[in-house]
C-alpha cells in the first residue's frame, strides 16, 4: 500500500540488524511454560496388555517440550506404577498450582484408552477415559474438571494422548495380540471397562470424546488444542521399538519435517498434523488388516507450538514445496490466532472507508490493562506490510488501563494514498514489550517496511507472536506474581479492514 504522510520530521533510517540463522539456535526455554508427561506401558492389572513403546513416548515427549520452549525444571514426568488416579490427579492440580495467569501448557498422555456406554447416558452416547496403571479410569468428564482450572489460566493449552478408545479387545482375540510391523509388534492402546459393547466397536479394523467434553466445560477453543492419535471409534497403535505411531510422526514433523504449507513463515498444529497424518498412513500401508489411524485435531489449529530448528533433526528436514506466499493479510490474520481469547481489545476508527488523497487514517482505543501497544497495517496492494507503531517519532508504545489512545497521534499522520481496496489492521496489545530490532525490513520514513521474504515473515511472527527476551528465562526466578504477568506470551488484538476508496 502506498501512503502518504501529512506531517513528518526528518529521521535516521532505522538500523536491521543481521539475524543469526534460525536453525542454528536452539529454542529459548521460557519460565512461563509448563509440560506434564504422562506414560504407562506397565499395568498391575495382568488382564491389561503392557506397551513397550511407552518408554519412548517419554522421551519423544520431553523432545517435543523442549521444542516448546518449556525449560527442564518445569517438566513433570509421571510414569508406570507411579500412574494412579490419585497421582495423576494430584500431578495436574499441582500444575495447576505452578501457573501464573498467561502461561502456556502441555499435557502429553501415552497409554490405553477405553470407552464405555454408561446405563444413565443416551442410547449411543459413549463414555471415554484414560487407563491409570492401577487399572481404574479417568473419564473425559473428570479429567476435563481437572483441566479446566487450568485452561482458564493459559494462555494457551495443548493436550496430546496417544490411546485409543475403542477396539473390542473382549471377545475379539484377534485385535487384543500384537501385529507385527517390520521387527516391531504392534499393539492396540485400548482396554475394556466392564463389558464390550457398540462403544468399542472399531471402524479402522473392517468393522463422548475428550475433546467435546473439554469443549463443553466452557474452555475457550482459542486458548486450547486437544490433538488425539485417532478418531473415537478407532484403534491407534503403540510401536514396542519406536513407541506410538501417532506419537513418533508428530515429534518428526514438529521438529523439523512439516512444511509450512502457505508459506507464512510459521507452522502450525494444523500443518505439523497434516505432517504427521502424512506418515501414519505411510507406515500403516503395508499392514495388513488395518483400514488407517486418523488423528484428530480440535480447538485452535493455527496456534504456532514452536519455532522449529532444522539443527534439531536436520535429516528430517523437507523438501522444500513450491507454494504462494501468504498475502500480507492473511499472515497478519495468522498472528491474530495466536491471541489469548479471554482478551478483548476494542478498536474503533473514524471511518470504515478513506478517500485517497484526502482521509487520514485514525483509530480509538481505551485498553483494560496496562501493556506495550502495537499497530501493524498489511496494504491495500496485497503485497506490501508496514509496522506502523512504534516507530521512530513515536516509540513509547507503553500504555496503561483506562487511558484513552489515538492513533495514529499528532507526531505522525498516514492520509489514504491508495490503490484502491482494503487495507488489514493489526492492533495489538502485550503484557510483554516486543523485540523489535530483530525485525528484517527496511526504513519507509518512520516506519519499518517489513519484508516478506521466507525469513522476513518467520521474523515477523516470531517478534510479535512470542514474549520478549526478559521471558526467555528458565524456571523459578521469574515465578512471583509480582514478575509473573511480565513474562509470558499473552497478547490481545484486534483485526480491522480499512478500505481504501477514490
Amino acid at each position: 500500500m502506498k501512503h502518504r504522510l501529512s506531517m513528518l520530521a526528518a529521521v535516521c533510517a532505522l538500523a536491521i540488524p543481521a539475524l543469526p540463522t534460525l536453525a542454528q539456535k536452539l529454542p529459548a526455554s521460557q519460565g512461563s511454560r509448563h509440560a506434564l508427561i504422562i506414560g504407562i506401558g506397565q499395568y498391575s492389572n495382568p488382564a491389561i496388555s503392557s506397551l513397550g513403546g511407552v518408554q519412548y513416548d517419554m522421551e519423544s515427549a520431553r523432545r517435543m517440550a523442549q521444542s516448546m520452549g518449556i525449560p527442564p525444571e518445569n517438566m513433570h514426568f509421571v510414569r508406570d506404577g507411579a500412574a494412579t488416579v490419585a497421582e495423576i490427579t494430584s500431578q495436574i492440580k499441582a500444575l495447576d498450582q505452578r501457573l501464573v495467569a498467561g502461561d502456556r501448557v502441555f499435557v502429553y498422555y501415552s497409554g490405553h484408552g477405553t470407552r464405555w456406554h454408561e446405563p444413565e447416558a443416551a442410547e449411543g452416547v459413549c463414555t471415554e477415559g484414560l487407563v491409570a496403571s492401577d487399572g481404574q479410569v479417568l473419564s473425559n468428564k473428570m479429567i476435563s474438571q481437572l483441566l479446566t482450572p487450568i485452561a482458564a489460566k493459559a494462555d494457551k493449552m495443548m493436550v496430546f494422548y496417544d490411546a485409543c478408545f475403542s477396539g473390542g479387545v473382549a471377545g475379539k482375540p484377534f485385535l487384543t495380540r500384537s501385529l507385527k510391523l517390520g521387527a516391531a509388534n504392534l499393539t492396540p492402546k485400548v482396554a475394556t471397562k466392564g463389558n464390550a459393547d457398540a462403544c468399542f466397536l472399531p471402524s479402522n479394523f473392517r468393522t463422548r470424546s475428550l475433546s467435546t467434553a473439554l469443549q463443553q466445560q466452557g474452555n475457550n477453543a482459542q486458548n486450547v488444542v486437544h490433538i488425539a492419535a485417532s478418531r473415537p471409534d478407532e484403534v491407534s497403535f503403540d510401536n514396542s521399538k519406536e513407541g506410538g505411531l501417532a506419537t513418533t510422526a508428530w515429534r518428526d514433523c514438529l521438529l523439523g519435517a512439516a512444511q509450512d504449507l502457505d508459506d507464512s513463515g510459521a507452522i502450525t498444529v494444523d500443518e505439523i498434523t497434516r505432517c504427521a497424518q502424512t506418515r501414519l498412513d505411510q507406515n500403516l500401508a503395508n499392514a495388513s488388516g488395518i483400514l488407517g489411524q486418523h488423528m484428530t485435531l480440535g480447538g485452535n489449529s493455527q496456534f504456532v507450538p514452536a519455532w522449529i530448528k532444522a539443527a534439531f533433526t536436520a535429516p528430517l528436514a523437507p523438501t522444500p514445496v513450491a507454494s504462494k506466499p501468504l498475502p500480507p493479510a492473511a499472515l497478519l490474520a495468522e498472528i491474530h490466532a495466536q491471541r489469548d481469547g479471554r482478551r478483548q481489545l476494542a478498536v474503533m476508527p473514524d471511518k470504515p472507508a478513506l478517500t485517497i488523497g484526502k482521509d487520514a487514517l485514525q483509530l480509538h482505543l481505551t485498553p483494560d490493562r496496562d501493556g506495550y501497544l502495537y499497530l501493524a497495517l498489511a496494504g491495500s496492494d496485497g503485497e506490501s506490510l508496514y509496522l506502523l507503531y512504534p516507530n521512530q517519532l513515536d516509540g513509547d508504545n507503553r500504555v496503561q488501563a483506562g487511558q484513552r489512545i489515538d492513533l495514529p497521534r499528532t507526531s505522525w499522520r498516514i492520509t489514504a494514498g491508495g490503490p484502491a481496496g482494503d487495507n488489514t489492521l493489526l492492533v495489538m496489545l502485550s503484557d510483554t514489550p516486543r523485540d523489535l530490532a530483530q525485525l528484517k525490513g527496511e526504513a519507509a520514513g518512520p516506519f519499518v517496511h517489513t519484508l516478506l521474504d521466507g525469513e522476513g515473515r518467520s521474523v515477523l511472527q516470531q517478534t510479535l507472536g512470542s514474549g520478549g527476551a526478559q521471558c526467555q528465562t528458565a524456571g523459578s526466578a521469574l515465578r512471583n506474581l509480582q514478575l509473573g504477568r511480565q513474562c509470558n506470551d499473552s497478547f490481545a488484538s484486534a483485526l480491522l479492514t480499512i478500505r481504501e476508496q477514490p
